[in-house]
């Protein structure tokens, strides 16, 4: 097998490559990178915090409640879930059915 000769050497670096070895641009990408991620954060603690903001505009007596299973869901999302389900959920129809099941 016979490797072709090459005029290129370690030294023909392109001209952009002193720029991609700066501290400089190593810091912007952290800068990025980390805006980025607070970015995210901020936008998945949001989504969190829907269920509790429309408990709170409703009234609604498991406000508390739904909070906490807010802020765990961040942890297990099944929880999130939950708190979903029960602002939805006809708390009283719920009530009346159990009552008459019990019955």
């Amino acid at each position: 097998m016979q490797i072709h000769p090459t005029s290129l050497e370690f030294e023909n670096l392109p001209s952009v490559y002193a720029l991609l070895d700066s501290i400089v641009f190593m810091w912007f990408i952290i800068l990025v990178t980390v805006g980025i991620i607070s970015w995210v954060a901020a936008k998945v603690w949001h989504i969190h915090s829907i269920p509790k903001h429309l408990a709170k505009e409703k009234g609604l007596a498991q406000a508390k409640l739904i909070f906490w299973m807010c802020i765990l869901g961040l942890v297990w999302k099944p929880l999130w879930v939950l708190a979903v389900l029960a602002i939805v959920t006809d708390w009283d129809k719920v009530q009346t059915w159990f009552k008459g099941a019990q019955s």
